[in-house]
């Protein structure tokens, strides 16, 4: 099974239940300042989320520069549309829009008069079957693990992503997996967190994303390991932002390491 874990580049929110991250890279010289959009359709959920922000150099150190007065909506292949409201901090939201499995989303940005727009859909919902805590002994130390058993659906090519939080603060790390060499079966990959000690609280959310969503994080995970000078993963998105937009199911557990 081909499974990665790669560094965040940026900040990561917690998003209700779920969440969404900033992974991208920027050039280290001084760069055109481009728009960044972050968003995500929720299977079930009744608030859905997108942020804007624009790049800045790699020096700045402080919070990048949030974009308040866009248009975002999203219409679904059946025709059902909506606009997300602005609530500040770049943040955008919609209430009473569930997501729905097999559909496929189309997210639009209008930012300053330029459009930018994307489509992801929406793979069928796999549950999380368990939680487990494994220990793995490491020369004189123990690794600790938390180990997802989840059930892949047989015939189709899946993709999957979690998120994990130690004590309710998001892990710096993300990761992905596909199911190349495990079409069908229970998968059981161990998650390593740095710095897991018994007593810890670890919740894992688990997410089914599409194809292009995983191959986004894939590009950021290689370029991320290169000796040479970082290059954004190509986006889903369409218009020159940086970015990507998934709509993805959504399921989590939580485990006491002991």
């Amino acid at each position: 099974m081909k499974f990665i874990l790669i560094t965040l580049v940026s900040f990561s929110v917690l998003l209700g239940i779920s969440s969404c991250e900033k992974v991208i890279d920027v050039d280290l010289n001084d760069t055109e300042q481009k728009v960044v959009i972050e968003g995500t359709i929720l299977r079930g959920d009744t608030l859905q989320r997108v942020r804007i922000t624009k790049t800045q150099n790699f020096d700045e150190s402080t919070n990048p520069p949030t974009v308040d007065n866009a248009v975002v909506t999203v219409v679904d292949n059946l025709g059902n549309a909506a606009t997300f409201t602005s609530v500040g901090n770049g943040w955008y939201e919609l209430t009473s829009y569930p997501g729905v499995e097999g559909r496929t989303y189309t997210l639009t940005a209008v930012v300053e008069g330029t459009t930018y727009s994307g489509s992801s859909t929406m793979p069928s919902y796999q549950p999380l079957a368990e939680l487990l805590v494994d220990f793995y002994p490491f020369g004189t130390d123990t690794l600790i693990a938390v180990v997802p058993a989840h059930f892949d659906q047989q015939g189709i090519a899946n993709y999957y992503q979690f998120h994990v939080y130690r004590n309710g603060i998001r892990d710096k790390a993300i990761f992905i997996q596909d199911d190349q060499f495990t079409d069908g079966n229970l998968t059981i990959q161990p998650l390593f967190i740095q710095d897991l000690v018994v007593g810890d609280s670890v919740r894992v959310d688990f997410f089914c994303i599409d194809k292009p969503v995983h191959t986004y994080f894939n590009q950021l995970s290689v370029n991320s390991s290169s000796s040479a000078t970082p290059a954004n993963p190509v986006s889903n998105l369409t218009g020159g932002c940086l970015g990507y937009f998934s709509a993805r199911t959504f399921d989590t557990g939580t485990v006491v390491i002991n």
